[in-house]
């Protein structure tokens, strides 16, 4: 651990305080070999939307390694490695096939899981495809998200579904993703700090959300078995408005949306989201979601997920005298269904 900057006692002390103190490279270093990448590496991370993927590769850069992604015409995903096991290619190059892809160079052919399907160009009696592999990892999608595992093969856990994943009335889908130059622990830091939202969003840069967020919650932090939640506490007329925000180790941030104005509301049109920080490398950073909505709305994943929208913004409403917020609960499942009726929702208070 980094030696943390000195406290102040002195009035126009800066002199004694001028030493910057070095990254602290067990959090915020989350490339191959790092503690806390080795970490990130244990857990399902969404590295793309399905709608992404067209007729050609995709190349993406996830915990500072360098991959493409692409789905063959067979339908099937794959996550490999970007520089062709053979002479180093770029795979984002390659030729999408009926079964995985083909180097643009040689010809070279691998499958999802990164087994040589073909060498063109070599003796037919080389065993080099049945001795050889290019480096791909597995994935999973689900509801419009593409998930990979980047960690030990032998550590591979199953697959999470959270019970907010069916909501009766509403529908999960993809939302939004957008990049921000910073390291990831940053975001999830800003994630559970909902005094920013009464200043920054509010007070420093005018009314972003709503009014009610200008004035300063009451505040409450409360430990759970995955994680921790907030609980920001506003009156808003005769209302007791009520923000619920959850942090799902080590990256997940779940809260529910709110619009123009929360006196206005139908409970029924706060859907939730649930937010990814995926680190991109140690400087950057994918924000990707998922989000519950009323069909009936119309809304596009555009509009939902677009960031600074009033649709970022989250809240619940209830009387002074009503029932505690609740928070979400995470179940396994080694399946990828993506209907409400597969899922059994728990509830547990906050």
């Amino acid at each position: 651990m980094s030696k943390p900057r000195p406290l102040l006692n002195t009035p126009y002390g800066a002199y004694f305080a001028r030493e910057v103190p070095p990254p602290d490279d067990e959090l915020v270093r989350v490339g191959p070999g790092t503690p806390c990448g080795e970490y990130l590496r244990s857990f399902w991370q969404p590295v793309a939307f399905a709608r992404d993927l067209h007729d050609v590769p995709l190349r993406i850069r996830i915990m500072s390694e360098d991959l493409v992604i692409f789905r063959d015409k067979g339908g099937r995903v794959g996550l490999l490695q970007l520089h062709c096991a053979h002479r180093g290619t770029s795979l984002e190059y390659g030729l999408i096939s009926e079964r995985g892809i083909r180097c643009c160079y040689h010809g070279w052919m691998y499958d999802v899981d990164g087994r040589i399907l073909a060498t063109p160009g070599e003796p037919v009696t080389s065993t080099l495809k049945d001795r050889l592999c290019q480096g791909a990892y597995p994935l999973h999608e689900y509801c419009g998200l593409i998930f990979a595992y980047m960690g030990r093969p032998d550590k591979k856990p199953v697959f999470p579904l959270y019970d907010t994943f069916d909501l009766p009335g509403l529908t999960l889908m993809p939302a939004g993703k957008f990049s921000l130059p910073c390291n990831w622990l940053q975001i999830k830091d800003n994630s559970m700090d909902p005094v920013h939202t009464s200043f920054l969003h509010a007070i420093s840069s005018g009314y972003q959300f709503t009014e009610a967020f200008g004035a300063l919650a009451e505040l409450d932090w409360e430990e759970t078995p995955y994680g921790m939640t907030y609980i920001a506490t506003r009156r808003v007329g005769d209302l007791v408005w009520v923000r619920v925000a959850d942090f799902m180790a080590p990256n997940v941030h779940q809260f529910t949306r709110e619009f123009e104005d929360a006196r206005k509301e139908k409970p029924a049109s706060r859907p939730v989201v649930i937010r990814w920080a995926v680190p991109i490398d140690d400087t950057h950073t994918w924000n990707m979601e998922l989000a519950q909505i009323d069909p009936a709305w119309g809304m596009t994943p555009e509009q939902i997920g677009s960031p600074g929208s009033a649709s970022q913004t989250t809240g619940r409403t209830r009387s002074a005298s009503g029932t505690p917020p609740t928070t979400t609960r995470r179940r396994a499942s080694a399946t990828s269904p993506c209907t409400p009726s597969s899922i059994s929702p728990r509830r547990i208070a906050a």
